[in-house]
């Protein structure tokens, strides 16, 4: 739907969590989709350094591995 929308929603996300892998990741995730490719890294590399939250590790590991290959996809159009 709605870019503007969504990156509104996606900021008050990281308003609430600037640490947190789930805000990070989506926004990332955002952010590469847009070919926003420096920010993107930026807000995927949080994702992948975040720290495991207690009781969700297993999901954050899963959320991890997403978001390093969400990163290196990123990288690779910096290194361009």
């Amino acid at each position: 739907g709605d870019d503007d929308q969504a990156r509104r929603m996606l900021k008050k996300g990281l308003d609430i969590d600037p640490n947190g892998i789930d805000a990070n990741y989506f926004y990332g995730d955002f952010l590469r989709d847009q070919k926003e490719w420096a920010p993107a890294q930026a807000a995927l590399q949080k994702a992948v350094t975040a720290p495991a939250r207690p009781g969700r590790e297993v999901a954050d590991a899963g959320r991890r591995r997403e978001a390093e290959a969400k990163l290196k996809d990123v990288m690779g159009h910096l290194a361009k």
